[in-house]
């Protein structure tokens, strides 16, 4: 059996696919439309981004009043990553002040652990005693905390210090 025709040829001698164009030399591109105005959707983005860092800076700042936060940026950074959290901590004040009393000082920490995540951690810097501190912290756990540590997403802890 013959695999090829006898026939065979380079296809020099075929007839062009495409006809020559034979009133134009060269081809040009299309050319796309310039535009008239110029796009305002990255303007607009910019306005939104600063007013949400606005935002987010007024809101730090209105935790400030509640919390002390360390000298260090971690517990800032740490807000800033998570931004959920800030709103847990401001409706958290309220139920800290009932469960521990006004003159209590809440901090917040951000330490790393030994795996290398961060928690949040509300202290009551608590000066009396211990029995007092853990029932007022089993008020707040079953008063609010259950209820609302779901929105959490586990980055948040209340705990107490006796000082």
């Amino acid at each position: 059996m013959i695999a090829y025709h006898q026939l065979q040829s380079s296809g020099i001698d075929w007839p062009p696919l495409v006809p020559t164009m034979l009133s134009q030399f060269v081809q040009v591109p299309p050319s796309l439309p310039k535009p008239t105005q110029p796009a305002t959707i990255f303007d607009c983005l910019e306005k939104q981004m600063s007013a949400f860092a606005a935002d987010h800076e007024a809101t730090l700042k209105e935790v400030r009043k509640h919390f002390v936060l360390p000298n260090d940026s971690s517990v800032a950074t740490f807000l800033t990553e998570h931004r959920s959290l800030i709103q847990i901590l401001l409706e958290a004040v309220v139920q800290l002040r009932a469960c521990f009393g006004m003159e209590t000082v809440f901090s917040l920490r951000a330490p790393i652990d030994e795996s290398g995540s961060r928690t949040l951690y509300a202290v009551a810097m608590w000066p009396g005693k211990v029995r007092d501190a853990r029932n007022a912290l089993a008020r707040l756990d079953d008063g609010w905390w259950i209820a609302q540590s779901q929105q959490a997403s586990g980055y948040l802890t209340f705990t107490y210090e006796l000082v």
